[in-house]
């Protein structure tokens, strides 16, 4: 399906009924699911986070320039438009207080919208992300894992591409080398293909924000400011979006729990499926 609004057309599908056939026929409440990247699409995150349609209803929007949706011009690919259009799509569909969940980059995308529309969501979950990208990823654990010169010349290319000035040839070093990383141990190499391999793939919006987003992107003074619960998921291992960041979050945003998963890298939901689904349904409970 999708929805004109903001200046862009936005793809989004649907998982879960809007009512608990379990509960009476009550309403369930509506989870924003938001993806990583920037410029992968919603289907990397299925089916893995389906099951929590059993208890909320969700909808996964492709962000503009992703999958789906209309692509633009770099001038329109910005955390604060991206934040206003996941606004407006709700308020176009009559969505009031959705949960927003925002995984890697979508993280960004759901911290800004609590930071930019107080009061809009019923809370956030923060997944795998991070309040800032001036300091990217950690290097130091990425070169400690992988070791010696190998891991020198990754450690190069991670940093290139989180600046977005990798070449061609280092963009596909890094899915065949790095992106494997990833993974804590639960690594298939169909993963990776299915999403890489994946058509709608828009590498010109993921080379772009990246290097906007290095030298642009940093909530942390703000953090103290979000007064919706959030809750704050991270995996032990996570080079990708580190730990200090999800420390800081839950430190710092006055209502948040923090969750540390203690066998996953970057790939949570992947690699600890049954424990994700668990705590977001009991944090749900809790609101």
């Amino acid at each position: 399906m999708k929805l004109h609004i903001n200046g862009t057309e936005l793809f989004f599908d649907t998982a879960g009924s809007e009512l608990d056939s379990t509960a009476g026929f009550s309403q369930k409440p509506t989870m924003i699911i938001l993806h990583g990247g920037p410029g992968f699409d919603h289907t990397y995150l299925r089916p893995w986070l389906d099951p929590i349609s059993d208890f909320a209803r969700l909808i996964y929007i492709d962000q503009r320039g992703c999958g789906r949706s209309q692509r633009h011009s770099q001038e329109y690919y910005q955390l604060g438009i991206m934040a206003d259009d996941i606004f407006l799509f709700c308020k176009e569909l009559d969505i009031e207080r959705p949960i927003v969940l925002g995984q890697s980059f979508g993280g960004f995308v759901a911290l800004s919208i609590a930071h930019r529309h107080p009061g809009f969501t019923a809370g956030i979950i923060l997944f795998d992300t991070s309040p800032a990208w001036t300091g990217g990823y950690d290097l130091d654990a990425l070169e400690q894992m992988v070791g010696g010169e190998r891991g020198k010349e990754l450690r190069e290319i991670a940093y290139r591409e989180s600046t977005g000035q990798a070449t061609e040839g280092e963009l596909k070093r890094f899915e065949q080398e790095i992106m494997p990383l990833y993974w804590h141990q639960g690594y298939r190499q169909e993963y990776i293909d299915a999403m890489y391999n994946n058509p709608l793939v828009n590498m010109d919006i993921a080379m772009y924000m990246m290097e906007m987003l290095s030298k642009e992107y940093d909530l942390r003074p703000h953090l103290q400011q979000i007064q919706v619960p959030a809750l704050v998921l991270q995996g032990r291992y996570d080079w990708v979006t580190p730990m200090v960041g999800a420390q800081e979050m839950a430190e710092k945003i006055p209502h948040a729990q923090l969750h540390i998963f203690e066998h996953s890298g970057h790939m949570v939901f992947m690699e600890e499926q049954e424990e994700l689904v668990s705590v977001i349904k009991q944090w749900i409970g809790s609101l």
